[in-house]
């Protein structure tokens, strides 16, 4: 299955972000090996980091990198992201 960043960063959006967003989360947490498995991928391939510990997923999401491990090797790396107010985005405020 051919995939690219922006299908990735998509599915990520509405299946973690919006929904970690909907139920007043402060803190979204993605594994890259959940993310491989919907899209058929190997549980370590290199396009899911590059796709989500990106300036573009933080940005158009407004959320702010806290901790990845997507240096390992062994398969599995995970990704969490604090989740901003949105209306400072809407308003400029940082």
């Amino acid at each position: 299955m051919s995939v690219s960043k922006e299908q990735i960063r998509e599915y990520c959006r509405i299946k973690y972000v919006e929904n970690a967003r909907s139920l007043g989360d402060t803190h979204v947490t993605i594994r890259s090996s959940d993310v491989s498995s919907v899209f058929q991928l190997e549980p370590n391939d290199p396009i899911v980091c590059e796709a989500l510990w990106s300036n573009e997923f933080e940005y158009e999401n407004y959320l702010f990198r806290v901790f990845n491990n997507c240096q390992r090797e062994n398969g599995v790396s995970i990704m969490v992201y604090r989740i901003l107010d949105i209306e400072d985005k809407v308003d400029g405020n940082n």
